[in-house]
């Protein structure tokens, strides 16, 4: 069965604060950037990288932490979110397809297994190299996770979002899926009650209501600013001031441009 859920996420109090004026553009170049995440109770971004390295920036693009994690065996990070339930930072690692658990002072915790398939069987996640695990976001402590996939359900390894649900702290399995119809989804991204999502080939950004399980509307992304045309966004996240963020792994810049 497949079920579809509308999903809000966010963080509570503000504890970090951005008191420089607001920069637009190009704030900021990390190498290989591949996912971004707000959360309002520090008021900052987390970024994640394909070469293993976790970053908090602020608003502005100012580097305020960053760990090197590149020595753990899988470490081609790619989704990053802030799980306001647990006060955790989760990241989605593709090819190995599980989540690592960090505190936000980006401490390891622990790292979660997937099961990769549903509960008919079905194989969802297939571990290899050029797909897999790729956008996250949480909500209540749920995570829900993006395949990048250029296969539609019913095959195997689909392009869709999951829902998991845990066994214990270190596995988890796919407890829901939502099959949004389109393919190659890099990021994810929630913002007043809608999905968002963006693909790094077709350089768009889907605005998708869960609810009634359609498109509302399509963006293409260089039209934010023409120098995004030809590159590869990979993350997206919405702040609490009608900004939203890109995550560009092939240039590995984040950009800010104002959504309202």
């Amino acid at each position: 069965m497949i079920v579809i859920i509308s999903f809000f996420i966010g963080c509570s109090s503000s504890s970090k604060t951005d008191t420089e004026t607001s920069l637009y553009g190009n704030i900021s170049t990390i190498d290989e950037a591949s996912g971004i995440g707000y959360c309002s109770k520090t008021d900052t971004l987390f970024v994640a990288a394909d070469n293993g390295i976790l970053y908090e920036i602020n608003k502005n693009g100012k580097i305020l932490n960053q760990k090197n994690l590149s020595s753990l065996k899988n470490h081609d990070f790619e989704g990053i979110a802030y799980d306001e339930k647990n006060d955790e930072i989760v990241v989605a690692i593709e090819g190995s397809d599980n989540i690592l658990v960090l505190n936000t002072n980006l401490v390891t915790q622990r790292k979660v297994n997937l099961d990769r398939e549903d509960n008919n069987g079905k194989i969802i996640l297939e571990k290899d190299k050029e797909n897999g695990l790729e956008g996250i976001v949480v909500l209540n402590g749920d995570i829900y996770l993006s395949n990048q996939s250029f296969k539609r359900l019913p095959e195997n390894d689909p392009s869709v979002v999951i829902k998991i649900d845990f066994t214990d702290l270190y596995s988890a399995y796919i407890g829901q899926i939502i099959d949004h119809g389109f393919l190659n989804i890099s990021g994810l991204s929630v913002y007043k009650n809608y999905l968002y999502m963006v693909t790094d080939s077709d350089n768009l950004l889907i605005k998708y209501d869960l609810t009634a399980k359609k498109v509302i509307t399509t963006y293409k992304i260089k039209d934010f600013d023409s120098k995004l045309k030809g590159i590869a966004v990979e993350g997206v996240t919405f702040d609490n001031n009608e900004n939203i963020y890109f995550a560009a792994d092939n240039d590995g810049r984040i950009y800010k441009f104002k959504f309202n």
